[in-house]
């Protein structure tokens, strides 16, 4: 099996951005906690070998807390996603940030399952965010995993230890 590159994903904008698009439907993502322009996030990504992209993380800062804005892998079961989401709380530790945050849809059980068994928490859930975001954003669509109604986001936070 060929190692997994992860880099800043400012050196990959162009590969980024079409990754970010083909998962999110454009280049804007719109949660509770605001709208986010892909050209406004920074982030880490994954590249095979041959430059493929097989992973994506975004995230920004509210605060003292990181918001994971996107976390996205194409080779489940590979630990991509794993990978991406420590660099991006180590990142946050680097840096002096005691928290991190992700919103999570609704139908999204696989994403709700793997921020748990990373040590994240569920701290709220927001009845109707995803429908007030539709009004924006149409593309999102009515029905999303498993045939679950897409209305509401679940939030998740994590606290992180500082090194000593």
């Amino acid at each position: 099996m060929d190692a997994i590159r992860y880099e800043k994903l400012a050196d990959h904008e162009d590969a980024g951005r079409k990754y970010f698009i083909d998962h999110w439907l454009s280049d804007t993502l719109i949660v509770s906690s605001g709208d986010y322009h892909f050209a406004d996030l920074n982030g880490l990504i994954a590249l095979e070998p041959d430059d493929t992209v097989v992973g994506l993380i975004t995230f920004a800062i509210h605060g003292n807390a990181m918001a994971v804005v996107s976390l996205n892998s194409v080779r489940n079961g590979r630990g991509i996603g794993k990978r991406l989401l420590a660099l991006a709380e180590n990142r946050a530790r680097m840096i002096g940030l005691t928290k991190m945050d992700v919103s999570v849809m609704n139908d999204n059980l696989q994403a709700l399952g793997f921020f748990q068994r990373q040590g994240y928490r569920l701290t709220k859930i927001i009845r109707g965010s995803i429908d007030i975001a539709r009004t924006r954003k149409p593309e999102i669509p009515l029905i999303g995993a498993d045939e679950i109604p897409l209305h509401d986001e679940v939030l998740m936070s994590k606290l992180l230890v500082q090194p000593k």
